[in-house]
C-alpha cells in the first residue's frame, strides 16, 4: 500500500485518493480467485483513510469484495462487536474523540471471551482523523481508559 500511494505521488503530484487505493487491494485479492493454480488471499481487512473528502472505512474480502462502511468488526467473536456498533451507529456523528474511543472499546469487550478480559496487555486501538495523524493508543493510556468503561 505504501508503494502504490508513493507511486501515485510520483506520476500525479497529488495524493491517492483512498478508495482508489483499496479498491486496487480489492482487485489483487479478486484476481487471485480467477486460476486456479493460484491460491486467494486468505485474509479479509479493514483499512482507514483520511482524504480530501473526510475520513474513511473499508472492508475487503478474500473474493475481492470491497464494501465502505461507518463502523465494522472483523474477526473471531465479531458478530457482538458488530451487534453493539448497529446499535450505536446513529451517535457516532455527534460523538466526539474520546465518546468514540469508548464505543470502540465498549465493542471490543463485547467481543472478548468471558475469561480473557480487556486489559493494558491484550488491548490496543489506533486513532486517525481529518486533523489528526495516525496515533496508536496501548500501555498506560488504554489501561486508564479501560478503567473509566
Amino acid at each position: 500500500m505504501r508503494t502504490e500511494c508513493l507511486n501515485h505521488k510520483y506520476l500525479y503530484n497529488a495524493p491517492i485518493v483512498s478508495g482508489r487505493l483499496v479498491s486496487d487491494i480489492a482487485d489483487k485479492h479478486q484476481a487471485k480467485t480467477q486460476a486456479s493454480w493460484k491460491r486467494p488471499y486468505g485474509v479479509g481487512l479493514l483499512v482507514v483513510g483520511v482524504d480530501k473528502d473526510g475520513p474513511h472505512l473499508y472492508q475487503t474480502s478474500p473474493a475481492g469484495f470491497l464494501y465502505e462502511l461507518q463502523a465494522m468488526a472483523i474477526g473471531e467473536r465479531d458478530q457482538a462487536a458488530k451487534t453493539y456498533l448497529e446499535g450505536q451507529l446513529t451517535s457516532f456523528p455527534s460523538a466526539n474523540r474520546s465518546e468514540l474511543i469508548m464505543h470502540a472499546l465498549k465493542a471490543l469487550k463485547s467481543a472478548a471471551h468471558d475469561d480473557t478480559p480487556l486489559s493494558a496487555e491484550n488491548t490496543a486501538l489506533a486513532v486517525v482523523g481529518v486533523d489528526e495523524s495516525f496515533t496508536v493508543i496501548e500501555g498506560k493510556e488504554i489501561e486508564e481508559l479501560l478503567k473509566k468503561k
